[in-house]
Formats: C-alpha cells, structure tokens, sequence
C-alpha cells in the first residue's frame, strides 16, 4: 500500500498550525499588534516552542516539495499589453490617518536549517563535553531576573514569518523546488545540497511528551525519506 503523504502533510499542517496560533497568542501578536518587549520568562518560554516548531515546518516543506505535483508560478511578463480596464481611471486609494502605525512586515520564512555550531576554540573536548552549542546561548541568561523586559521584535517577525509560511504552503514547496532545480543546473544559492542539516534537530526526542516534539520527529523522518527518496 503507497504512503499517503498529501494526509501526512495535511496533519502534520494542521497541527503546526495550532502551534503557530498558540505563538501568536503567547507573544501578543493578535490582529497585527507589534510587541517590541517580553518578560525574559515568556521570552524563554516562547523560544522553547517557536524553534522546534520552526525546524518541523521547513521539514514540513520539504515534504511538500518533494512529493506534491505542484505547478510553478511563472513571473509575469515585463511588458504586457495593456488592457482596457486598466486604462480606466482608477479609484483613488483611502487616505490613511495620520498617526495610524505602518503595518509589520513579514520576513520570508527560512527555508534553510541553520549550520550546527559548534564549540569555542579554547575550549578542549573534555571541558565541552555535553554541552549543545546551539542551545547555550539561550540558557546563559538564567541568572537574570525573570521578569526583566527583553527585546521582542525579532521573536515576533519569526512567529509572523512561521505563521505566514504555514498558510501559504504550497508557495513555500515551490520556493524550494525552484532553489532545488536551480541547484541541479550549478545556478543556486545558497550553495547547499540539502536544506536539511546533518543530525538531529534541535527539540527532537526519542519518545516526544509534547505536541511539537511529535511533529518535529514525524516530519523529521518523513522530509528525510522524501528528499532521499525523490
């Protein structure tokens, strides 16, 4: 029996979606509201579920792209014809208030997993040992007051950019198709032969006790099937 994957993608979506939602909510994202602070104590707790939720979905993406047959969005021509509701006099646009805020941009969703850090240089394997490099510095701040305001703003671009991928799926799958058959000419950047890196991501367990530790495993295992395999 063939793997079902449009169900696979369709759950795994699904689910990461909630957890977007509940990022949104968690960093006071709601209708386009622009956080600028966090208590250091939501920081940390926002961080903890935004990372693994972003390393599944660009799994989730390469899922997509490997196994959906989707159609490539063509530019549009540089000249086109013009035509005849276009030369018709167009409504003018309503005048924004004066003081109304600009509304946030949303960065493009990375597509890439970051490369896995490793240890300083002074530091010899024995005095390393057991230590996650990627983690680290996010724990460094522990001894901090919890409540200490922290800056916010790029936290709440890379839920928006998470949130945005996620309901525009099938855009992003093309976003890496295109990346991938510019990369099978010699023409892509960056110069990579797989988005995914080496290794575990972080947030993945043996046995998940979280809804995205679950995904995370689920999507990790299917993207790396998917990519070998296509």
């Amino acid at each position: 029996m063939e793997f079902d994957w449009r169900k696979a993608i369709d759950c795994n979506c699904e689910a990461l979606c909630a957890i977007a939602a509940r990022l949104i909510l968690m960093a006071g994202l709601q209708a386009g509201h622009d956080v600028e602070t966090l208590p250091r104590r939501l920081y940390r707790r926002v961080l903890a579920l935004l990372r693994p939720a972003e390393y599944a979905a660009r799994r989730l993406i390469v899922m997509a792209a490997c196994t959906l047959e989707l159609p490539f969005r063509m530019p549009p021509p540089k000249a086109a014809a013009a035509s005849p509701a276009a030369n018709r006099k167009a409504a003018p646009a309503p005048e924004k208030p004066a003081d109304a805020k600009p509304e946030p941009r949303i960065p493009a969703f990375q597509l890439f997993d970051p490369f896995k850090q490793h240890g300083d240089p002074f530091l010899d394997p024995g005095a390393s040992a057991g230590f996650d490099f990627d983690d680290l510095r996010y724990d460094l701040d522990f001894d901090l007051p919890p409540g200490e305001p922290v800056d916010a703003r790029a936290l709440g671009r890379r839920i928006r950019a998470l949130a945005a991928a996620l309901s525009d799926l099938e855009g992003q799958a093309q976003r890496l198709a295109r990346w991938r058959a510019r990369r099978d000419a010699g023409r892509a950047w960056p110069k990579r032969w797989n988005p995914i890196r080496p290794g575990r991501p972080p947030g993945w367990v043996k046995k998940p006790k979280t809804g995205v530790a679950e995904v995370l495993k689920e999507c990790h295992f299917l993207a790396l099937d998917a990519w070998n395999s296509s």
